[in-house]
């Protein structure tokens, strides 16, 4: 039986894999929408480029993080949430691991915090 740890580490193994794979073969931007893939809502999308065409269907995307370098992947549920459902901007993209958002959130919850109280403690 395999641990957590190393259930992960597949999982990001055989997506990374996917990737490499469907980057070969597919173009979003054409049709048509493979069966694995999680199709686009135009509808839902905050869109404000002249340049860039909305895809046709989201597909997993490798980064890597900007603070701490380590490969990522930014699924295609993730995407389509960020775009369609917090209403995102389009021409945006992942840029920090799960673990860089939260401690970067940590601090600016501690900054806030701390000014809270400043302020609260001169009246």
């Amino acid at each position: 039986m395999k641990s957590g740890k190393q259930r992960k580490a597949e999982i990001k193994q055989s997506r990374l894999a996917r990737i490499a794979k469907h980057d070969r073969e597919i173009n979003p931007f054409k049709g048509p929408v493979p069966e694995w893939a999680i199709p686009v809502n135009a509808a839902e999308v905050v869109y404000h480029s002249m340049f860039l065409d909305i895809p046709l269907f989201y597909v997993d995307k490798e980064f890597a993080c900007k603070d701490c370098g380590k490969i990522e992947i930014w699924t295609a549920r993730q995407q389509k949430w960020w775009y369609e459902v917090a209403k995102g901007n389009f021409e945006t993209t992942a840029v920090r691991c799960r673990q860089c958002r939260d401690k970067r959130k940590a601090k600016r919850d501690a900054q806030k915090k701390h000014m809270e109280e400043i302020s609260n403690e001169s009246y």
